[in-house]
């Protein structure tokens, strides 16, 4: 992927997310951000690894509305 393309997706998801937030807020989300950093792909399950990010998307959704995740 060139790197034009990576920051299209970086820009992409911080304009998403760049909300006003309290202090206390934004402290929580990077310290949970920072799992980000020990993610391995290796360790991801292929069912995710053949899924698009659509069905990704729409599986997050369904499982967060019937209350399924734990966060």
């Amino acid at each position: 992927m060139d790197k034009d393309t990576i920051q299209e997706i970086v820009n992409f998801i911080n304009s998403r997310y760049d909300d006003d937030l309290p202090g206390p807020v934004k402290f929580i989300v990077k310290r949970k951000a920072k799992k980000i950093e020990k993610l391995d792909v290796n360790d991801i399950p292929e069912s995710i690894r053949k899924c698009t990010i659509e069905e990704f998307i729409l599986i997050l959704k369904d499982a967060y509305s019937k209350k399924e995740l734990r966060f």
